[in-house]
């Protein structure tokens, strides 16, 4: 991997710390379960130990890492039935904001979502399933962002972290993917702009479901990875000197 340049700007150090680790987080760099060390971090990033710790208590309260006192840090791991709830609720909240959607921003969901299929379509073709993820989480959150209710941002933003890194870890290993996934994403703008509220509203729901499946069948067929933390913590961290 190439090296990264210091992170620069007002944000707070631990923050950016957090947005970097968040991130590895969702590419998949880590695996459910995985111990991260602060030692390690600390070396990887250059700081010292009291940022990585501010960014690892921050990316508890995302509920994407879990700190055990007296034990360590550990990428969350989603067990079955979380992974059943997390489902059920992003169903619930991005069915209730298509609705909303639909009512008062139409025409513009419509543009939104065709502009971003049409990228997924090209990152498909290159190959780049982690690009592709990264624009499937837009997509959905486009919907959100369309439905206009603060509380319905608010609720997807609790999930939105293990929603993406469930994705990019579990959905694109299933069979048939990504190009199922990419045929609903070019559909929905169709429909939405033809006025089918009735089918779109069932191929979201379809779509949604599909993801449970996905999670489930690739959450129980996965391997664990063995390398060593410190050399790929390293890899994923490592800034230029000035």
């Amino acid at each position: 991997m190439t090296s990264r340049t210091p992170p620069t700007g007002k944000q707070p150090l631990a923050r950016r710390i957090a947005a970097d680790i968040r991130d590895a987080i969702i590419d998949a760099r880590f695996e459910f379960g995985e111990a991260l060390s602060e030692e390690n971090l600390a070396a990887a990033f250059g700081v010292s130990r009291t940022p990585i710790r501010e960014a690892l208590n921050l990316l508890q309260l995302e509920d994407l890492v879990t700190i055990v006192p007296k034990s360590g840090t550990y990428i969350f791991t989603p067990g079955l039935e979380d992974i059943a709830m997390l489902c059920d609720y992003r169903a619930g909240l991005e069915m209730q904001a298509l609705d909303l959607a639909l009512e008062h921003a139409r025409p513009e969901l419509a543009e939104a979502l065709a502009t971003i299929a049409s990228e997924m379509e090209q990152f498909v073709a290159a190959g780049d399933i982690r690009a592709y993820g990264r624009l499937d989480a837009r997509y959905h959150q486009a919907i959100i962002d369309h439905a206009g209710n603060l509380y319905l941002e608010r609720g997807y933003a609790m999930i939105i972290g293990r929603v993406s890194a469930l994705r990019t870890q579990l959905a694109v290993r299933a069979e048939g993917e990504p190009g199922r996934s990419l045929a609903d994403h070019k559909a929905m703008p169709g429909l939405i702009a033809q006025k089918q509220v009735a089918e779109v509203r069932n191929l979201l729901a379809l779509h949604v479901g599909q993801t449970k499946v996905n999670y489930t069948n690739a959450y129980l067929a996965q391997e664990p990875r063995a390398e060593n933390e410190r050399q790929r913590l390293k890899a994923l961290f490592s800034y230029k000197k000035n």
